[in-house]
């Protein structure tokens, strides 16, 4: 299945407002959300990796039923990460949205995605890749492949996948595995990036579906401003919250960059900051051990009463409300 195309299938995603109790959080809950960066995984994680580019992760070979244990606590994705479930189901927070994802399903979580694992069923069989973020633009500018607008909306996406491209991920995935444990050679890092791309353009021709991808058609001035624009958002949100930082990073002057965001989302350029800020709020507030002190200072904000202001505008709930739903 590509990473980057075929028709969206949710298997189902269920908007709920509940929120895990005190007693379910883990006794060593970190200060804030972890984040789940290449960068920071131990070496030893995953069954495959080359430096900070690429890490494989399976449970293939192991015997079940399946014990792997799940963080209670939120965490937040830094690099592109995909999931392949053969059997079993996964049931997950992203982005304060529940989603239950069952075998024959793939799931990619996107730079910025919040997550949080509610359980692994028993049966469990998966197998899966994270790629540094320049690694994987460096992926899809090379096959000229366009990520569509709207997987960065929500950052996240399940898709069904079909049994020949089922064969094909785990084929594809099995030859990069055993590459990774491989003797570094030269040009290593370039001889697994073709063999993700050639995964990647494999799995379009064997899918089956009308929805397939934009090759060789790069996004137009105003989407690349927009993505451009969400890059650095999903960068500094927790420190910078005005148009002007943002347009000043990109050369543009704030009337224009607001014009252009509301043309290519629909939205203002404020909402989105505004929203990938209390998204944040959101999940440091799910931790029982964080003060809403703590939070307001982790987010930025001049005073914890301008915080409180600011959250119950965008939620109808002041934070320690919020802390207690």
């Amino acid at each position: 299945m590509s990473f980057f195309t075929e028709k969206s299938y949710l298997c189902r995603e269920i908007h709920s407002n509940r929120h895990l109790r005190s007693e379910d959080m883990n006794n060593q809950s970190p200060q804030y959300p972890v984040s789940f960066d290449i960068r920071q995984l131990p070496d030893n994680f995953g069954t495959g990796r080359l430096q900070d580019f690429i890490v494989t992760f399976d449970n293939l070979d192991n015997k079940f039923p399946f014990t792997g244990r799940q963080p209670a606590f939120p965490v937040k994705c830094e690099s592109f990460f995909t999931i392949i479930l053969i059997e079993g189901e996964i049931r997950i927070l992203i982005n304060l949205h529940e989603v239950v994802v069952t075998a024959g399903h793939m799931l990619m979580m996107m730079p910025g995605c919040i997550f949080q694992s509610q359980s692994l069923s028993s049966d469990l069989r998966f197998f899966g890749i994270m790629l540094e973020t320049e690694y994987m633009d460096g992926m899809r500018k090379s096959m000229g492949i366009r990520l569509d607008l709207t997987h960065r909306y929500y950052n996240y996406i399940v898709r069904h996948i079909s049994s020949d491209v089922m064969t094909n991920n785990l084929q594809m995935y099995r030859m990069i595995r055993d590459e990774l444990s491989f003797i570094d050679y030269m040009y290593k890092k370039e001889v697994i990036q073709r063999y993700c791309e050639a995964w990647v353009l494999k799995s379009i021709s064997l899918s089956q579906t009308d929805d397939k991808p934009e090759l060789s058609k790069p996004m137009n001035r105003k989407e690349q401003i927009f993505h451009d624009f969400l890059t650095l958002l999903e960068k500094f949100f927790t420190q910078e919250r005005s148009i002007s930082f943002y347009a000043d990073r990109m050369c543009l002057t704030p009337k224009y960059l607001s014009t252009i965001i509301k043309e290519v989302s629909g939205k203002h350029g404020m909402q989105w900051i505004d929203e990938y800020v209390t998204l944040e709020a959101k999940a440091m507030l799910r931790n029982s051990e964080l003060s809403v002190k703590q939070v307001s200072d982790h987010l930025n904000f001049p005073s914890q009463s301008m915080f409180g202001r600011f959250f119950k505008k965008m939620t109808g709930y002041s934070p320690k409300q919020y802390k207690l739903l």
